[in-house]
This record gives structure tokens, C-alpha cells and sequence, in this order.
């Protein structure tokens, strides 16, 4: 996870396959081919609660197959 509070966002870095993924613009992001400090392949961008509510399915997977 890295925390920016500059822009006001926080990025989740989740061990979930992007292709299980519908990805959204400038929420979800494929990472497998660029280099990045979590160690998931799938980076969820929250800026709002909201986003973090759409984000609690792929956490909680993610952390399930920890």
C-alpha cells in the first residue's frame, strides 16, 4: 500500500489476476509489466470512501489467498 497525502490517494496493491478484473480507468490498473513497490499485480487507486467500498471484494480476496 502506498499513501500520497498530497493527492489525496491511497493505492492498494492486491494479489489478484487483472484479467479476473474488469479494470476501470483511473481506479484499477494491470502492474504485472511495471515495476512498483506492493507485491500484488492488480493496483486499485482509492481517493473516496466509495472507492474503498469497491474495492473490499478484491482486498478480502487477496488477503484470503495470502
Amino acid at each position: 500500500m502506498e499513501v500520497h497525502p498530497q493527492s489525496g490517494e491511497i493505492l492498494v496493491y492486491v494479489k489478484v489476476s487483472p484479467e479476473k478484473v474488469k479494470l476501470e480507468d483511473g481506479f484499477t490498473r494491470d502492474v504485472r509489466a511495471i515495476g512498483h513497490y506492493g507485491t500484488g499485480d492488480l493496483e486499485i487507486r482509492i481517493r473516496k470512501l466509495s472507492d474503498l467500498e469497491m474495492a473490499k471484494p478484491w482486498i478480502y480476496q487477496s488477503y484470503d489467498a495470502g
